[in-house]
């Protein structure tokens, strides 16, 4: 991603130069010539210009697209797209207009995961847990959240996005078992109750591969109920439509009948559009 290759220029390794009185080194990780330190001429060079694309990427992107929800919300909640709005559909398009603004939530979670999480413990963090903890607990969070605000439109949408960010918990769950069985085969045992690394090895890719396959069966379950479902959809995206109403309206539509020759007719037509439009109200 865009974000890992600016912060490969603060990606830094400690190595030991001297066993007996333990004194250790940081080289960047892209080009172990350079020596993490301010006294390296090529690492003051590499910081100034992390340092500019750090601001262009993480910091402005994230800002530009708040602002510009900021400025397009009364637009998008009253209804009424202005070309401004028309334009930044995919800020706003796949959620409900009280979470207009969970595209940057989630931009922000993402980048925080990608590169964000690099700045702790920069010299020896890639060899400790506390990076990988921290992600775990960023993702339940998230995952949290995500379950409780129901953001999307689709509830497809929503439990694809809940079983992704279920998978990537586990993925940091199981790093972590990873870390703890690398080396020391006591520890790794004490802890995690496996032998030794290369069994939580085979232990973690078992659970890696159950995992996905358990959520394409999730995913082609869900797909094919769709697909078996009768729904009316829309001819330009092939989807069923949003059925999105103002807060000033309470149905979408109303049909007009003789009460006393009409009523058995016209139930039956609003339950046929209930079951081809499921969540439509009549």
């Amino acid at each position: 991603s865009v974000s890992r290759s600016i912060f490969k220029a603060r990606k830094c390794e400690s190595f030991s130069i001297n066993v007996l009185d333990e004194t250790r080194r940081s080289y960047l990780m892209a080009d172990l010539d350079v020596l993490c330190s301010a006294d390296d001429d090529k690492y003051r060079e590499l910081d100034l210009i992390f340092w500019s694309f750090f601001v262009l990427w993480p910091v402005l992107v994230p800002l530009t697209f708040l602002v510009l929800l900021l400025s397009l919300r009364p637009a998008v909640r009253a209804q009424r797209i202005s070309p401004l709005a028309n334009a930044c559909r995919f800020l706003w398009r796949d959620y409900d207009a009280d979470f207009i603004f969970w595209e940057v939530f989630d931009l922000v979670r993402k980048l925080f995961l990608a590169s964000l999480v690099l700045f702790i413990d920069q010299e020896y963090g890639s060899s400790k847990l506390l990076r990988l903890v921290v992600a775990t607990v960023v993702s339940a969070l998230f995952l949290a959240a995500l379950a409780l605000a129901r953001p999307f439109k689709r509830s497809d949408d929503l439990h694809l996005a809940c079983v992704a960010n279920l998978l990537l918990t586990c993925c940091f769950c199981l790093g972590a078992v990873i870390q703890l069985c690398g080396d020391d085969n006591d520890l790794c045992y004490q802890l995690v109750g496996i032998q030794s690394g290369r069994r939580a090895s085979e232990f973690v890719v078992v659970l890696t591969v159950a995992m996905l396959v358990a959520s394409l069966l999730i995913v082609f379950f869900k797909t094919a109920t769709a697909v078996r479902a009768p729904t009316l959809r829309l001819v330009s995206t092939g989807r069923a439509p949003i059925l999105e109403l103002p807060a000033a309206c309470h149905f979408h539509a109303f049909i007009s009948h003789a009460w006393g020759t009409g009523q058995d007719q016209t139930h039956t037509v609003v339950r046929q559009l209930q079951l081809l439009l499921p969540g439509v109200r009549i």
